[in-house]
């Protein structure tokens, strides 16, 4: 699947504790990722930004009763960053490390086009330095914009060193 590559948003990313404290005026939008069990979620009104929700759990293969994350979740964000176009966009989950990262690694890296894959992470790990990409949505991440597993051999890569 191909997307036009385009400007992405100014990203910043931060945990769900953080993301609650934040005045959301400030952004043009704000993606929340939460866990499929979360009992307090975060909601934004409309009059103050637009919000997109996707609930899955930070998991990289099957757990009991827990969400996997899916391309569906990848291609909802995309859409939802094209609307933001070059403004500001929160991107935030429970502790801001993992899924977070992903998504904001996966509207980087579909903004700057092939080739530029070590750019996107390098872009994403001065956004979040702590970040640490979920494998499966890198994975998807990178069948959707068909980068044939650059951006997961290098995710997996910059993990190892940060071990």
């Amino acid at each position: 699947m191909s997307f036009p590559p385009n400007l992405y948003p100014s990203i910043h990313i931060c945990s769900l504790e953080a993301a609650k404290e934040i005045d959301h005026n400030i952004y043009d939008g704000v993606i929340t990722i939460e866990d499929s069990f979360e009992e307090n979620p975060l909601r934004i009104s409309m009059d103050i930004c637009p919000q997109l929700v996707l609930c899955f759990d930070d998991i990289s293969q099957p757990v009991d009763n827990y969400i996997l994350p899916d391309e569906k979740h990848i291609l909802e964000a995309l859409e939802f960053s094209n609307k933001i176009g070059n403004g500001s966009l929160l991107i935030h989950c429970f502790a801001g490390v993992s899924r977070s990262s992903g998504i904001a690694l996966a509207i980087i890296a579909r903004a700057l086009g092939p080739g530029k894959e070590k750019e996107a992470l390098r872009e994403l790990q001065k956004i979040n330095p702590h970040c640490m990409p979920n494998k499966l949505i890198v994975w998807f991440t990178d069948e959707l914009l068909e980068r044939e597993k650059k951006l997961f051999k290098l995710t997996g890569e910059m993990m190892e060193m940060n071990d």
